[in-house]
């Protein structure tokens, strides 16, 4: 009784408090392993999601060319399988599933490596030239505060990509998103099915020169 009463008043808070305000949602672990290991997360790679993925493809080909790209959430590496083409110097995808990782590394991409990490807390320690978010920001306890961490491992004229599915407090994250982040390029995705995507191309509001908490460079 008294765990149904924390999770209920839990709940509550997510939706009248955390929400509003523009925090995520975090998911445990176990439950994405337990959703891959049963194919729900196969959907990534029909046709419906393939214009949202070109796109982040294609502003990641835009930053440098064949450029180094950390893929945070990559979840069963269907954007590590489009940019193969792109041959990029460097790829990392990170995700704390296991079965999701277990899937992306059995696609066999040539350059591409994956490791098993909570992104609320892991951090590379090299920098790259792009830092992808490819629907996995919404996971984050504090969206603008994982943007900022990460803005952190970029190269100085490197660029953070967020990618976020229309749905439920996407508005409110994006709004807080927008605290340490300046949109460079901004794109709307649709789908054949009336799905939607919010797509922006992100950099740090200070630079090295106006603030500690940029400290990137080539």
């Amino acid at each position: 009784m008294k765990g149904t009463a924390i999770r209920l008043l839990s709940a509550m808070r997510r939706r009248l408090i955390d929400s509003p305000r523009g925090f995520g949602h975090p998911v445990p672990a176990e439950v994405f392993d337990r959703d891959y290991a049963a194919g729900r997360w196969d959907l990534l790679f029909a046709a419906e999601e393939t214009p949202r993925n070109r796109a982040v493809a294609d502003l990641i080909a835009g930053v440098a060319p064949q450029p180094t790209v950390l893929d945070v959430g990559c979840g069963s590496g269907r954007l590590a399988q489009l940019l193969v083409p792109l041959r990029p110097t460097r790829y990392v995808g990170v995700d704390w599933s296991t079965a999701a990782l277990q899937r992306a590394q059995a696609l066999g991409l040539d350059g591409c490596e994956f490791v098993r990490g909570d992104f609320e807390t892991w951090l590379p320690t090299e920098r790259f030239d792009v830092v992808v978010f490819n629907e996995s920001i919404g996971y984050a306890r504090d969206p603008a505060m994982t943007v900022r961490r990460f803005f952190d491992r970029l190269n100085f004229s490197g660029a953070l990509i967020v990618s976020y599915f229309r749905s439920g407090n996407h508005a409110a994250i994006w709004r807080r998103i927008a605290v340490p982040a300046d949109p460079i390029r901004e794109f709307v995705i649709h789908n054949g099915r009336g799905a939607i995507w919010d797509i922006k191309l992100l950099r740090p509001r200070f630079r090295a020169e106006h603030s500690p908490e940029w400290t990137g460079h080539a």
